[in-house]
């Protein structure tokens, strides 16, 4: 589900609008059988009772501020009636709230950025524990270099805070993006290739699980839980309320934006891929191809040391063996960088769109031409539609695909497929043309781009055996939900 020039950021001033956001599971239960209608328990006097009992604020579809308090990213979703949405104070507010919506068989939906692509923090039948007024907010210890920062904590104030001491973490693009969502799915950005995905950085986490106990998830705690959290999917195992990350230190870094023709997308992918495989890990690149409202061929986005990108992308040029239309530079701090990525307040703006991604096992030739016929297969009179191209290299191979959730350690790209139009129907078709044109390649998809209606193998392959067990272990009847299809 992230969302993150950032995918959003680029897709936004670079090659237009429309295509911004771009950049941007129990046992039991299946999504199929979708939240549960609340028992006889949840009265009108029930939701009062509980009302008056926490710090917070249940909101209720009777309420004159329930549309906007149910109100998520992705305008798609504006019709979603949960049952009620819970604003908490604290963490005893959060475990009041599991608890009654243990007693009532009501499913929880826990809420941080709202960028769900399902629209699962504010989904139909559900109880939305809203996070965004939990105290805790962003704290920074210089001693341990250690980050502790509440679930919904937006990562544009993340990075804001962080880069007063001159540190970051791993994390995406989308400025209000949440960081529980991000970190939950596993975190893929501009940082990965020389410091990982943002749950690789992830030291522990505070989580209300589903019998309102209050546990610490790390290393040497409870560490199959910590395991699930780096890369299982937001939403799953419980309600984070708090979490620390180890921080790296940060530099100015180069932009570099190569534009490619048409006739050579192709072998731009395919050279991009061989050259940033073994680059450096300090240079991190992503490919974007849209298509429609006069756009054409693909434009390459790398980062670089400072001073080091017109070099880069000369290496780069005569890897792929094209020479670019256009090569433009710049050199950032790391404020304007991330400003950069994230689009400006254009980023930030609610939008209807519908996305999706596949996991490229390796890019060959073939793999290539698979992923060009499959945005090609978009319709022009529809508008405009993008594939985000990512590399999986660099430091998120320090670890094995079993280490944690996140499964995608040994393949070759993430490439999310994403279109803003009126058309959601127009759009879906797509979508499934895309996965199709590149079946023979693809060997999964990410969580962070989660789609409805989606086997949760798809997004774990081999770890999903493990993850059963521990949704099983620390949420037996399934209360927590997050749009997964298990």
């Amino acid at each position: 589900m992230t969302r993150e020039v950032s995918r959003q950021a680029f897709v936004c001033g670079a090659l237009g609008v429309v295509a911004a956001g771009a950049l941007l599971g129990s046992c039991r239960r299946t999504e199929a059988s979708g939240p549960q209608t609340p028992s006889t328990g949840s009265t009108s006097h029930g939701w009062t009772a509980l009302d008056d009992a926490i710090d917070g604020q249940v909101i209720l579809p009777s309420s004159g501020d329930y549309a906007t308090a149910k109100s998520l990213f992705n305008t798609r979703f504006s019709n979603s009636t949960p049952t009620a949405v819970v604003i908490v104070q604290s963490i005893t507010d959060v475990q009041k709230a599991v608890a009654f919506a243990a007693t009532n068989g009501i499913k929880i939906a826990p809420r941080s950025g709202g960028h769900s692509y399902v629209g699962a923090s504010a989904a139909d039948g559900t109880m939305v524990i809203d996070l965004r007024q939990l105290p805790g907010g962003i704290t920074y210890d210089a001693t341990s270099a250690l980050l502790t920062i509440s679930p919904a904590a937006d990562l544009d104030s993340v990075q804001t805070a962080l880069a007063t001491n001159g540190r970051s973490i791993p994390s995406g693009s989308c400025p209000t993006v949440g960081v529980a969502g991000l970190t939950l799915g596993g975190g893929l950005g501009s940082d990965a290739r020389r410091s990982g995905l943002t749950c690789d950085a992830l030291v522990s986490a505070s989580v209300v699980v589903a019998d309102g106990e209050v546990i610490t998830a790390s290393r040497d705690n409870n560490a199959d839980l910590f395991w699930a959290l780096r890369g299982g999917g937001g939403g799953n195992f419980g309600v984070v309320t708090s979490f620390t990350f180890r921080t790296f230190p940060t530099d100015d870094r180069d932009v570099v934006t190569l534009k490619f023709p048409e006739t050579s997308v192709e072998r731009a992918i395919v050279g991009w891929h061989e050259w940033l495989d073994t680059a450096d890990r300090a240079i991190w690149g992503m490919v974007n191809i849209t298509l429609g409202s006069g756009s054409g061929g693909c434009t390459i986005v790398l980062a670089t040391p400072p001073g080091d990108g017109p070099a880069r992308a000369r290496n780069l040029s005569a890897a792929i063996g094209v020479q670019p239309v256009t090569t433009t530079s710049r050199t950032l701090s790391r404020m304007d960088f991330v400003h950069y990525f994230e689009g400006g307040a254009e980023a930030a703006r609610p939008r209807a769109f519908v996305a999706g991604s596949d996991i490229i096992g390796q890019m060959s030739s073939a793999a290539a031409e698979s992923v060009v016929a499959a945005i090609l297969a978009w319709p022009h009179e529809a508008g405009s539609a993008t594939a985000v191209i990512e590399s999986l290299s660099g430091a998120l191979r320090d670890m094995n695909s079993t280490d944690s959730a996140f499964p995608w350690r040994r393949q070759a790209a993430c490439i999310q497929w994403y279109t803003e139009t009126s058309s959601v129907d127009t759009a879906t078709k797509w979508l499934t043309s895309a996965h199709h044109a590149v079946q023979a390649n693809s060997v999964g998809g990410y969580v962070n781009y989660i789609e409805a209606d989606t086997p949760s193998v798809r997004y774990f392959g081999d770890n999903l055996v493990r993850l059963k067990s521990i949704r099983q272990k620390y949420d037996p009847d399934g209360l927590m939900y997050s749009g997964m299809r298990y």
